[in-house]
């Protein structure tokens, strides 16, 4: 048996209310990516599944919300009913940290 093999390797969230990040749709690839505010962090330990972290999060672009809700009927409406939840495993990269732009560590 390969080293890993039916181990289950738990990551530390690195993500903090606040950060704007880029999201991909649990609903599949179809739907393009989108940029959230992480508003609220929950994490959920079930009885017997594997514990697993959601965000209250809400969309930080117009444009995004205006496109979810024309071609893919999410009711989003800018920019009062733009709250939603993210799995945590959804989330592509940071854009900004606690609302300041990332940081580039090359020169």
């Amino acid at each position: 048996m390969s080293p890993g093999v039916g181990n289950i390797t738990v990551i530390s969230t690195m993500y903090k209310k606040g950060d704007i990040v880029l999201i991909k749709s649990s609903a599949g690839d179809v739907i393009p990516p989108f940029h959230v505010k992480l508003v609220e962090r929950i994490e959920r330990k079930p009885p017997k599944d594997p514990s697993y972290i959601i965000w209250r999060a809400k969309l930080t672009k117009k444009r995004e919300a205006d496109k979810l809700r024309k071609e893919w009927h999410i009711p989003f409406k800018f920019p009062n009913e733009i709250e939603t939840f993210v799995y945590e495993t959804n989330i592509i990269k940071l854009v900004k940290a606690d609302g300041k732009k990332k940081l580039s560590t090359g020169h």
